[in-house]
C-alpha cells in the first residue's frame, strides 16, 4: 500500500504548477551562478608566479596586520561597509569620529595617520593596477605592522572602539576579522592545495561543495512552497473528508506524501548537479586523475538533503497545524536569517541551516571541518524526523475531529 500511495503522491506533485516554478527558479539560479565558476583555480601553480591566491590567516600577527590594513583604507575613504540586519549599510564618520579612528590607528601602529597614508600610496604604486592579477596581489600583500610590544588584547580593545564608531555588522567585529583575514599563499602552499584538490577531491567533489553552497541558499526557502501547496491541496479540493475515511493510517498517508515531495524536490537538484559537474570531470581527466563521477550524488545528498528534509518537514507540520501558509513566512525568515548570520563564507557550520563553502578548493581546510559538517547534517535529519512524527500526530488528531483546524481549537 505504501508504494502505491507514494507513486500517487509523486504524480500529484508532478501536476502542480508550484513544483514547476520551483524547478525553473532553481535551475536558472544555479546555471547563472555556476557558469564557468573557478576555472582559474584548475591551473597547476608554477614557480615564479606573482600571485598564488590566498588562505585564511590563523596567527594573531597576520590577523592584526590585515585588519589594520583594511582599517587604513576605510578611514582614508571614510567609507565603512556594515551589515547590521544582514543587509548592506554604508557608514560615513563625522569629522570628530574620523579623528578618533585615526587616533586608534596611531595607537596601534605608533605612526601618524599621514605617514600611514603615504605608506599605503607607496605600496600600491608598486603594482600595475590595470592588471587584475597585479591588483589582487597588491591588495593581498598590503599589511600595516603593529607597533612593537602591541598585544592582541590591546588590538581587540581597539577594534571594539571602532565598532562603537561605525555600528554593528562591520568587519571589525571579532568573529569577522578572525575568520575574514586572508594572507598570500606561497608556491609551496599553493602546490600542496592544488595536489589536495586533485587527489583528495578529484576536482569534482570540490566543485560539488561549491554547488551546494549556492544551492543551499535557495533550498532554504523554495521547498517550503511545494510542501505548503501539497498539504493545502486537499483542503482546497474539498476532499479531506474522503481521505479521512480511507483505511490507510496517518503514518502511511503523511509518510508517503512527505517522501514523495522529498524525492520530487531532490530530483532537479541531483540532475542539475550531474550536468554542471561534467566539465569538471573531464577536466580532471586532462590532469591524469580520476574524478569522482558520483560526486554529484554523494556531496549533495550529504550537504543538501538534510536541509530539504527539515524545510519540507516544517512546511508539513506548520501547515497541518494551522491550515494556513504561515510556514512560508516562518521558513523565509529562518532562511534569510541563517544566510546573513554566517561569520564567513567558508566553514563555520555550527547548527546553521545554510552551510557555506563559497570556494572551489581549500580541500585540507574542509577535511579538518568535515566532522562539524556531519554533526550539523545529522542534527537536521533528526529534527526533520521529529517534525514528521509531530505532523502525523496532528494529522491523526484532525482526522478524529473531522478535519477542524487544530490550531484554532487550541486557541479557543
Amino acid at each position: 500500500m505504501f508504494g502505491a500511495l507514494f507513486l500517487k503522491e509523486c504524480r500529484q506533485v508532478a501536476k502542480s504548477l508550484v513544483y514547476y516554478i520551483y524547478v525553473v527558479v532553481f535551475v536558472l539560479f544555479m546555471t547563472s551562478q555556476m557558469s564557468g565558476e573557478g576555472w582559474e583555480k584548475l591551473q597547476e601553480p608554477q614557480p615564479g608566479q606573482s600571485y598564488y591566491g590566498e588562505t585564511v590567516a590563523t596567527d594573531e600577527l597576520p590577523i592584526m596586520e590585515g585588519t589594520l590594513a583594511n582599517l587604513v583604507q576605510d578611514v582614508y575613504r571614510n567609507s565603512f561597509a556594515t551589515y547590521p540586519l544582514g543587509f548592506y549599510k554604508g557608514v560615513t564618520l563625522t569629522d570628530s569620529e574620523k579623528k578618533q579612528a585615526e587616533e586608534i590607528l596611531e595607537r596601534c601602529t605608533g605612526k601618524s595617520f599621514e605617514t600611514l597614508e603615504e605608506e599605503m600610496d607607496r605600496h600600491f604604486r608598486q603594482y600595475d593596477q590595470v592588471s587584475t592579477e597585479e591588483a589582487m596581489a597588491a591588495a593581498a600583500d598590503y599589511k600595516v605592522p603593529v607597533k612593537e610590544g602591541f598585544t592582541y588584547g590591546e588590538f581587540q580593545s581597539a577594534m571594539e572602539e571602532i565598532c562603537r564608531l561605525v555600528g554593528k555588522g562591520s568587519s571589525y567585529e571579532q568573529a569577522e576579522y578572525e575568520n575574514g583575514i586572508y594572507v598570500p599563499m606561497t608556491y609551496e602552499q599553493a602546490k600542496e592545495e592544488f595536489d589536495a584538490l586533485c587527489s583528495r577531491d578529484g576536482l569534482t567533489r570540490a566543485y560539488m561543495r561549491l554547488f551546494c553552497d549556492y544551492a543551499g541558499i535557495v533550498l532554504a526557502i523554495l521547498p517550503i512552497f511545494v510542501g505548503v501547496s501539497r498539504v493545502l491541496r486537499d483542503r482546497r479540493a474539498k476532499v479531506q473528508q474522503v481521505i479521512f475515511s480511507k483505511p490507510a493510517s496517518g503514518v502511511l498517508i503523511i509518510g508517503s506524501r512527505y517522501l514523495a515531495n522529498l524525492v520530487m524536490i531532490a530530483i532537479p537538484v541531483i540532475a542539475t548537479a550531474f550536468l554542471l559537474q561534467q566539465p569538471y570531470y573531464y577536466k580532471a581527466q586532462t590532469f591524469g586523475i580520476q574524478g569522482d563521477i558520483l560526486a554529484f550524488l554523494k556531496v549533495p545528498c550529504l550537504w543538501l538533503l538534510p536541509e530539504i528534509m527539515i524545510v519540507l518537514a516544517l512546511a508539513f507540520l506548520l501547515t497541518e497545524l494551522t491550515d494556513t501558509i504561515a510556514a512560508v513566512f516562518v521558513q523565509t525568515a529562518w532562511g534569510i536569517g541563517s544566510l546573513f548570520a554566517s561569520d564567513t563564507l567558508v566553514g563555520d557550520f555550527g547548527l546553521r541551516l545554510i552551510t557555506r563553502w563559497n570556494d572551489l578548493g581549500q580541500s585540507m581546510y574542509f577535511a579538518s571541518l568535515e566532522k562539524e559538517l556531519l554533526l550539523n547534517k545529522g542534527f537536521y535529519c533528526l529534527l526533520a524526523a521529529v517534525c514528521v512524527i509531530l505532523t502525523v500526530l496532528v494529522y491523526g488528531r484532525k482526522r478524529r475531529k473531522g478535519g477542524s483546524c487544530l490550531w484554532k481549537n487550541m486557541q479557543s
